[in-house]
Protein backbone atom coordinates (compact mmCIF):
# COMPACT_ATOMS: atom_id res chain seq x y z
CA UNK A 1 0.00 0.00 0.00
CA UNK A 2 1.23 3.15 -0.93
CA UNK A 3 0.60 5.67 1.84
CA UNK A 4 -0.90 8.95 0.76
CA UNK A 5 -0.71 10.60 4.42
CA UNK A 6 1.41 11.35 7.02
CA UNK A 7 -0.32 10.58 9.51
CA UNK A 8 -0.31 6.68 10.54
CA UNK A 9 -3.47 4.94 10.63
CA UNK A 10 -4.34 1.28 12.16
CA UNK A 11 -4.77 -0.96 8.94
CA UNK A 12 -1.12 0.32 8.14
CA UNK A 13 0.41 -0.50 11.61
CA UNK A 14 -1.51 -4.05 11.29
CA UNK A 15 -0.12 -4.54 7.86
CA UNK A 16 3.42 -3.72 9.45
CA UNK A 17 3.05 -6.32 11.47
CA UNK A 18 2.81 -9.17 8.93
CA UNK A 19 -0.24 -10.68 10.29
CA UNK A 20 0.25 -13.46 8.01
CA UNK A 21 3.51 -13.87 9.58
CA UNK A 22 2.07 -13.97 13.62
CA UNK A 23 1.68 -17.59 13.22
CA UNK A 24 5.89 -17.52 14.45
CA UNK A 25 6.28 -15.73 17.17
CA UNK A 26 2.63 -17.25 18.40
CA UNK A 27 3.67 -20.94 17.91
CA UNK A 28 7.10 -20.35 19.63
CA UNK A 29 4.91 -18.67 22.87
CA UNK A 30 2.62 -21.77 22.52
CA UNK A 31 5.24 -24.03 22.22
CA UNK A 32 6.68 -25.17 25.70
CA UNK A 33 3.05 -25.16 27.30
CA UNK A 34 2.39 -28.00 25.32
CA UNK A 35 0.43 -30.45 27.10
CA UNK A 36 -0.17 -28.07 29.77
CA UNK A 37 -4.02 -27.26 29.78
CA UNK A 38 -3.68 -25.64 33.22
CA UNK A 39 -2.70 -22.52 31.59
CA UNK A 40 -6.01 -21.84 29.76
CA UNK A 41 -6.63 -21.52 33.05
CA UNK A 42 -4.33 -18.30 33.92
CA UNK A 43 -4.68 -14.75 33.21
CA UNK A 44 -0.91 -13.89 32.29
CA UNK A 45 -1.31 -16.68 29.54
CA UNK A 46 -3.73 -14.67 27.24
CA UNK A 47 -1.84 -11.26 28.13
CA UNK A 48 1.43 -13.28 26.65
CA UNK A 49 0.01 -14.52 23.92
CA UNK A 50 -1.66 -11.28 23.05
CA UNK A 51 2.16 -10.10 23.02
CA UNK A 52 3.09 -12.36 20.57
CA UNK A 53 1.23 -11.27 18.12
CA UNK A 54 0.87 -7.62 16.84
CA UNK A 55 3.36 -6.19 19.50
CA UNK A 56 6.32 -8.48 18.88
CA UNK A 57 5.76 -8.20 15.60
CA UNK A 58 5.42 -4.88 15.20
CA UNK A 59 8.58 -4.53 17.05
CA UNK A 60 10.61 -7.19 14.78
CA UNK A 61 8.84 -6.37 11.33
CA UNK A 62 8.60 -2.14 12.08
CA UNK A 63 12.07 -2.26 12.68
CA UNK A 64 13.36 -4.13 9.88
CA UNK A 65 11.03 -1.60 7.73
CA UNK A 66 12.86 1.32 9.18
CA UNK A 67 16.47 0.20 8.49
CA UNK A 68 15.53 -1.68 5.48
CA UNK A 69 13.46 1.13 3.92
CA UNK A 70 15.62 1.50 0.41
CA UNK A 71 15.81 -2.25 -0.36
CA UNK A 72 11.84 -2.57 0.32
CA UNK A 73 11.24 0.15 -2.22
CA UNK A 74 12.26 -2.71 -4.81
CA UNK A 75 10.07 -5.61 -3.07
CA UNK A 76 7.21 -5.87 -5.52
CA UNK A 77 5.29 -7.94 -3.14
CA UNK A 78 5.29 -5.37 -0.66
CA UNK A 79 1.43 -3.84 0.51
CA UNK A 80 -0.57 -6.63 2.18
CA UNK A 81 -0.67 -8.30 5.25
CA UNK A 82 1.99 -10.93 5.08
CA UNK A 83 4.76 -8.86 3.35
CA UNK A 84 4.14 -5.70 4.91
CA UNK A 85 2.74 -2.17 4.54
CA UNK A 86 4.84 0.13 1.79
CA UNK A 87 4.81 2.57 4.53
CA UNK A 88 6.72 6.59 4.07
CA UNK A 89 9.49 7.28 6.04
CA UNK A 90 7.43 9.85 7.83
CA UNK A 91 5.29 6.67 8.61
CA UNK A 92 7.67 4.91 9.69
CA UNK A 93 9.14 7.77 11.95
CA UNK A 94 6.03 7.52 13.95
CA UNK A 95 6.28 3.81 14.85
CA UNK A 96 9.04 3.43 18.07
CA UNK A 97 6.55 5.26 20.46
CA UNK A 98 3.56 2.67 19.18
CA UNK A 99 6.09 0.08 19.78
CA UNK A 100 7.17 0.42 22.65
CA UNK A 101 3.86 1.11 24.61
CA UNK A 102 2.78 -1.92 22.47
CA UNK A 103 5.22 -4.09 24.31
CA UNK A 104 5.73 -2.35 27.56
CA UNK A 105 2.10 -2.28 28.80
CA UNK A 106 1.48 -5.86 28.63
CA UNK A 107 4.98 -6.51 30.27
CA UNK A 108 3.43 -4.69 32.96
CA UNK A 109 0.52 -6.20 33.30
CA UNK A 110 2.12 -9.53 33.31
CA UNK A 111 4.81 -8.56 35.90
CA UNK A 112 1.91 -7.31 38.10
CA UNK A 113 -0.03 -10.03 37.81
CA UNK A 114 3.01 -12.86 38.01
CA UNK A 115 5.48 -11.11 40.19
CA UNK A 116 7.83 -12.81 37.82
CA UNK A 117 10.31 -9.96 36.48
CA UNK A 118 12.09 -12.00 34.81
CA UNK A 119 9.94 -12.74 31.90
CA UNK A 120 10.73 -9.04 31.19
CA UNK A 121 14.54 -9.80 30.63
CA UNK A 122 13.65 -12.32 28.10
CA UNK A 123 11.64 -9.09 26.64
CA UNK A 124 14.42 -7.57 26.99
CA UNK A 125 16.44 -9.80 25.15
CA UNK A 126 14.17 -9.96 21.79
CA UNK A 127 14.41 -6.06 21.93
CA UNK A 128 18.21 -6.31 22.26
CA UNK A 129 18.42 -8.95 19.39
CA UNK A 130 16.51 -6.63 17.11
CA UNK A 131 18.95 -3.93 17.49
CA UNK A 132 21.30 -6.16 16.58
CA UNK A 133 19.98 -7.07 13.84
CA UNK A 134 18.90 -3.45 12.30
CA UNK A 135 20.57 -0.68 13.79
CA UNK A 136 24.20 0.50 13.16
CA UNK A 137 26.22 -0.04 14.11
CA UNK A 138 26.14 -3.74 14.35
CA UNK A 139 23.15 -4.16 11.90
CA UNK A 140 23.79 -7.95 11.51
CA UNK A 141 20.81 -8.06 8.58
CA UNK A 142 23.19 -6.87 6.53
CA UNK A 143 26.58 -8.66 7.76
CA UNK A 144 25.60 -12.01 6.86
CA UNK A 145 25.55 -14.77 7.97
CA UNK A 146 25.38 -13.26 11.79
CA UNK A 147 21.94 -12.45 10.89
CA UNK A 148 21.13 -16.29 11.24
CA UNK A 149 22.13 -16.35 14.95
CA UNK A 150 21.27 -13.49 15.61
CA UNK A 151 17.59 -14.06 14.68
CA UNK A 152 17.52 -17.71 15.89
CA UNK A 153 18.42 -16.20 19.38
CA UNK A 154 16.46 -13.67 19.15
CA UNK A 155 13.26 -15.63 19.00
CA UNK A 156 14.48 -18.06 21.21
CA UNK A 157 14.07 -15.36 23.55
CA UNK A 158 10.04 -15.57 22.88
CA UNK A 159 9.99 -19.43 24.15
CA UNK A 160 11.49 -18.71 27.33
CA UNK A 161 9.59 -15.92 27.76
CA UNK A 162 6.89 -18.00 27.88
CA UNK A 163 7.99 -20.48 30.33
CA UNK A 164 8.65 -18.05 32.65
CA UNK A 165 5.08 -16.55 32.10
CA UNK A 166 3.45 -19.59 32.66
CA UNK A 167 5.79 -21.31 35.08
CA UNK A 168 6.71 -24.38 32.51
CA UNK A 169 10.01 -25.73 32.06
CA UNK A 170 12.43 -25.19 29.05
CA UNK A 171 11.69 -27.76 25.97
CA UNK A 172 14.06 -30.81 25.19
CA UNK A 173 17.42 -29.96 23.38
CA UNK A 174 15.60 -32.21 20.48
CA UNK A 175 12.52 -29.51 20.54
CA UNK A 176 15.35 -26.62 20.90
CA UNK A 177 17.18 -28.18 18.13
CA UNK A 178 14.61 -28.79 15.70
CA UNK A 179 13.43 -24.76 16.05
CA UNK A 180 16.66 -23.62 16.09
CA UNK A 181 17.02 -24.90 12.24
CA UNK A 182 13.70 -24.13 11.04
CA UNK A 183 14.09 -20.74 12.12
CA UNK A 184 17.82 -20.62 9.94
CA UNK A 185 15.89 -22.20 7.33
CA UNK A 186 13.23 -19.66 6.96
CA UNK A 187 15.68 -16.88 7.10
CA UNK A 188 17.63 -18.50 4.53
CA UNK A 189 14.75 -18.94 2.47
CA UNK A 190 13.15 -15.00 2.40
CA UNK A 191 17.04 -13.96 2.17
CA UNK A 192 16.42 -16.28 -1.24
CA UNK A 193 13.51 -14.99 -2.73
CA UNK A 194 14.88 -11.31 -2.44
CA UNK A 195 18.90 -11.95 -3.43
CA UNK A 196 18.27 -9.87 -5.83
CA UNK A 197 16.94 -6.41 -4.43
CA UNK A 198 19.49 -7.50 -1.73
CA UNK A 199 22.27 -7.55 -3.65
CA UNK A 200 21.38 -4.32 -5.77
CA UNK A 201 21.46 -2.19 -2.30
CA UNK A 202 24.55 -3.49 -0.91
CA UNK A 203 22.58 -5.58 1.48
CA UNK A 204 25.61 -8.54 2.46
CA UNK A 205 22.88 -11.34 3.69
CA UNK A 206 24.53 -15.21 3.29
CA UNK A 207 22.05 -15.55 0.57
CA UNK A 208 24.21 -12.83 -1.14
CA UNK A 209 27.58 -13.50 0.11
CA UNK A 210 27.08 -17.35 -0.68
CA UNK A 211 25.36 -17.06 -3.75
CA UNK A 212 21.71 -18.25 -4.49
CA UNK A 213 22.85 -21.92 -5.89
CA UNK A 214 25.27 -22.09 -2.52
CA UNK A 215 22.21 -20.68 -0.20
CA UNK A 216 19.64 -23.36 -1.58
CA UNK A 217 22.32 -26.07 -1.16
CA UNK A 218 22.77 -24.43 2.41
CA UNK A 219 19.35 -24.39 3.09
CA UNK A 220 19.20 -28.13 2.16
CA UNK A 221 21.73 -29.25 4.38
CA UNK A 222 19.79 -27.62 7.10
CA UNK A 223 16.53 -30.08 6.15
CA UNK A 224 18.98 -33.29 6.18
CA UNK A 225 19.97 -31.77 9.92
CA UNK A 226 16.45 -31.29 10.89
CA UNK A 227 15.61 -35.17 9.81
CA UNK A 228 17.94 -36.55 12.02
CA UNK A 229 16.41 -34.20 14.67
CA UNK A 230 13.33 -35.46 14.12
CA UNK A 231 14.21 -38.95 14.11
CA UNK A 232 16.98 -39.52 16.44
CA UNK A 233 15.60 -36.92 18.80
CA UNK A 234 12.26 -36.20 18.55
CA UNK A 235 11.69 -40.34 17.75
CA UNK A 236 8.67 -38.47 15.00
CA UNK A 237 7.91 -40.79 11.46
CA UNK A 238 5.27 -38.18 10.62
CA UNK A 239 8.25 -34.88 10.95
CA UNK A 240 10.74 -37.21 9.72
CA UNK A 241 8.91 -38.40 6.51
CA UNK A 242 7.91 -34.89 5.96
CA UNK A 243 11.07 -33.32 5.87
CA UNK A 244 12.36 -35.89 3.67
CA UNK A 245 9.72 -35.44 1.22
CA UNK A 246 10.82 -31.87 1.20
CA UNK A 247 14.29 -32.54 0.36
CA UNK A 248 12.74 -34.62 -2.52
CA UNK A 249 10.73 -31.77 -3.54
CA UNK A 250 14.06 -29.24 -3.15
CA UNK A 251 16.06 -31.51 -5.10
CA UNK A 252 13.55 -32.22 -8.24
CA UNK A 253 13.22 -28.19 -7.99
CA UNK A 254 16.49 -27.62 -8.46
CA UNK A 255 16.69 -30.52 -11.79
CA UNK A 256 16.09 -29.65 -14.86
CA UNK A 257 14.39 -33.20 -15.77
CA UNK A 258 11.65 -31.89 -12.92
CA UNK A 259 11.32 -28.01 -14.50
CA UNK A 260 7.81 -28.41 -14.30
CA UNK A 261 7.71 -28.42 -10.95
CA UNK A 262 8.38 -25.38 -10.52
CA UNK A 263 4.91 -24.99 -12.25
CA UNK A 264 3.35 -26.39 -9.05
CA UNK A 265 5.77 -24.49 -6.10
CA UNK A 266 3.16 -22.25 -4.76
CA UNK A 267 0.78 -24.80 -4.44
CA UNK A 268 3.15 -27.02 -3.01
CA UNK A 269 4.24 -24.30 -0.90
CA UNK A 270 1.08 -23.54 0.53
CA UNK A 271 0.31 -27.31 0.92
CA UNK A 272 3.07 -27.60 2.95
CA UNK A 273 2.11 -24.57 5.21
CA UNK A 274 -1.70 -26.37 5.59
CA UNK A 275 0.41 -29.88 6.61
CA UNK A 276 2.66 -28.08 9.43
CA UNK A 277 -0.59 -25.97 11.27
CA UNK A 278 -2.80 -28.95 11.35
CA UNK A 279 0.02 -30.96 12.63
CA UNK A 280 0.46 -28.57 15.23
CA UNK A 281 -2.87 -29.27 16.81
CA UNK A 282 -1.82 -32.29 16.96
CA UNK A 283 1.80 -31.93 18.35
CA UNK A 284 1.20 -29.33 21.01
CA UNK A 285 -1.42 -31.56 23.37
CA UNK A 286 0.92 -34.67 22.81
CA UNK A 287 4.26 -32.44 24.13
CA UNK A 288 5.92 -34.22 20.56
CA UNK A 289 8.01 -31.26 20.13
CA UNK A 290 8.41 -30.46 23.91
Amino acid sequence: MTASTNSLDWRTILMLSRPGLWFLTVWLYLWPTGGHWYVFKTFPFYVGLLLSTLPFNLLMFGMNDMVDFDVDQLHVRKGNYTWGARASKSELGQLPPLMAFSVLCPVIIIIAATGRVRSAIWVLGFFLSNILYNVPPAVLSRKGPWEIPCMVLGLSCITMFACEVNNVPSPSIGGWMFHWLAIARGQLYGEVIDIDDDAQVGKNTTAVKFGKLRAQQLMLALTVCEILVCYAQLASVYLTTYYVLDVLVQVCSASKRWGRIQEYKLAIFRVQTILRVVYLFYAWPNRVLA
